[in-house]
């Protein structure tokens, strides 16, 4: 049986891993370093798993994941830079832009100028915290502006800058799972239409582009396991719009065992 760490904070291992943790321990030797309490449980530094999983992106889980990263040769998934990379919406989009990988148009502005594209989501610039969006939708002389209130109640860190990105109309939003090199290809109706997202969400068939395009992400942004959003254009082309390292996988039919089969595949490597 191999040893699996499960790096994680209170969030998610109370509100969305109770599953994925139950079949794993039928699985593996599980042992669980919890954010919120490592600092003052810090008993444990002679790591001697397999294999370390992360879910979560708070300073403390990313500090533990540099240190194994740093001081020993245990994988871990997602790598330091990935899950650093994914929250930034400002790298990573520069990186996946740089890649060749389409994006929509974006910028940081500061509070009240607004960018070239006249039709916008403002969104906050690292997308760490777990909260759900909150869209303000606005028209200004004819034009859809769409805020997230995270973004605004996050502007003192970032000295009044947002994060601009060019709105996509869309009929569908396509989220593709990534999960090694298996990917799952779901489509919902878009979240500022019906924020149940999930009311509308139905597995679809491969879209090949779009395959292409998660795996080239997940290989520039050094992501083994994700959640891809995309939204397609009028004029048929596709655009990565968020990209996740975090994803719950509890919307996925038998997630808890496609993931943690996953892991342990790779942990016994």
């Amino acid at each position: 049986m191999v040893d699996l760490g499960l790096i994680i904070d209170k969030y998610h291992l109370e509100r969305k891993s109770s599953e994925f943790i139950n079949y794993l321990k039928t699985k593996v030797n599980l042992t669980i370093y919890l954010e919120e309490e490592y600092l003052l449980n810090h008993f444990k530094m002679d790591f001697n798993e397999n294999l370390f999983f992360v879910k979560g992106k708070g300073d403390i889980i990313l500090a533990l994941v540099k240190t194994i990263e740093h001081e020993t040769t245990i994988p871990v998934i997602n790598s330091y830079k990935g899950i650093w990379t994914t929250f930034n919406r400002f790298m990573n989009s520069t990186l996946l832009k740089k890649a060749g990988i389409p994006v929509p148009r974006f910028s940081l502005n500061p509070e009240n100028i607004v960018p070239a594209f006249n039709e916008h989501i403002v969104k906050n610039i690292l997308d760490q915290k777990n909260y759900s969006f909150m869209p303000k939708i606005e028209r200004l002389k004819g034009n859809l502006q769409v805020k997230d209130l995270r973004a605004i109640s996050e502007k003192e860190l970032f000295s009044n800058y947002f994060f601009y990105q060019e709105f996509i109309k869309s009929k569908w939003e396509y989220k593709i799972y990534g999960i090694g090199e298996d990917l799952l290809f779901y489509k919902q109706i878009p979240v500022l239409i019906n924020p149940n997202k999930m009311e509308s969400r139905k597995k679809i068939d491969e879209i090949p582009e779009l395959g292409e395009l998660v795996i080239k992400a997940m290989k520039v942004l050094d992501l083994k396991i994700t959640s891809v959003d995309f939204l397609k254009s009028k004029d048929g082309e596709y655009f990565l719009t968020d990209i996740n390292s975090s994803p719950n996988f509890n919307y996925i039919e038998n997630g808890a065992k496609i993931i943690g089969d996953y892991l342990i595949s790779e942990a016994k490597k």
